[in-house]
């Protein structure tokens, strides 16, 4: 009798949350010079000291994931643009990764297994409500006006993070295609127009509270996968990525 085939790894998703207010003031310098040129080049570009704190955040925690990953060093990652622009790792780690931030939280969701799309939105604020017709399906605005008024604001945030962590995980662009599917509820789903995309199997999505007033999305197409949703603190990471050595799977950038 032949030997039983052993079962393969179930594909696993990492996502770390990290709030910005608690980054202590002395920090910032040090996780910006994480970040390339051409991050903190965007970075600057913020008008506002909150979004630019946001963008500097979300961008080293993503360094600081890759690192706990697959080890090297934060600068020495590269990334380029995939297919429809969605950012990915240049070189030879297999790792696929997502950013989001909103409301002084940013988090990034990382797997070797599963390309992803990840949202995460503030919802202690007033939806747009207004704008739900113009990005939103038939079905779904028919879904969100059956709520009763005051629960329509978190309605329109469960929607619109579903809607974004799916177009993310496409790498297709918000205004590029938000009416040519639907989510749904109980259970968490997606149907798509014709054509759909191209994909490896089906769709799954989950979505969680987190960081006490924020709603998480997270898309991927593919396996079953066991997610972890952690708070984390970057000023703890950073310690341990210096002290972490050289030898890694990032490309050098020098």
């Amino acid at each position: 009798m032949p030997d039983p085939v052993p079962a393969s790894a179930p594909a696993t998703i990492t996502v770390a949350t990290a709030a910005v207010a608690d980054v202590p003031d002395a920090l910032w310098p040090r996780l910006a010079a994480l970040l390339s040129d051409d991050e903190r080049v965007r970075a600057e570009g913020f008008l506002r000291e909150a979004h630019r704190r946001e963008f500097v955040a979300a961008h080293a925690l993503k360094r600081l994931m890759l690192c706990q990953a697959a080890g090297g060093q934060p600068r020495d990652w590269v990334f380029g643009a995939g297919p429809n622009g969605k950012p990915r790792v240049v070189g030879p780690a297999p790792l696929h990764f997502n950013l989001s931030h909103s409301g002084g939280l940013v988090a990034c969701a990382l797997s070797a297994d599963v390309a992803l799309g990840l949202d995460v939105e503030a919802v202690d604020r007033p939806a747009p409500l207004e704008v739900a017709d113009a990005h939103f399906s038939a079905d779904e605005c028919a879904w969100l006006a059956g709520l009763p008024e005051a629960e329509r604001s978190l309605g329109f945030f469960r929607l619109w993070t579903l809607k974004e962590a799916v177009l993310k995980a496409t790498g297709v662009g918000v205004t590029d295609g938000m009416h040519h599917f639907s989510v749904g509820f109980d259970p968490l789903r997606v149907s798509f127009e014709a054509p759909a995309p191209a994909a490896p199997g089906p769709w799954r999505l989950v979505q969680q509270p987190v960081g006490g007033g924020h709603l998480l999305a997270l898309a991927w197409c593919g396996p079953e996968a066991v997610v972890s949703v952690q708070a984390v603190q970057l000023a703890e990471m950073l310690a341990m990525a210096q002290r972490a050595p050289l030898a890694g799977g990032a490309t050098k950038t020098r």
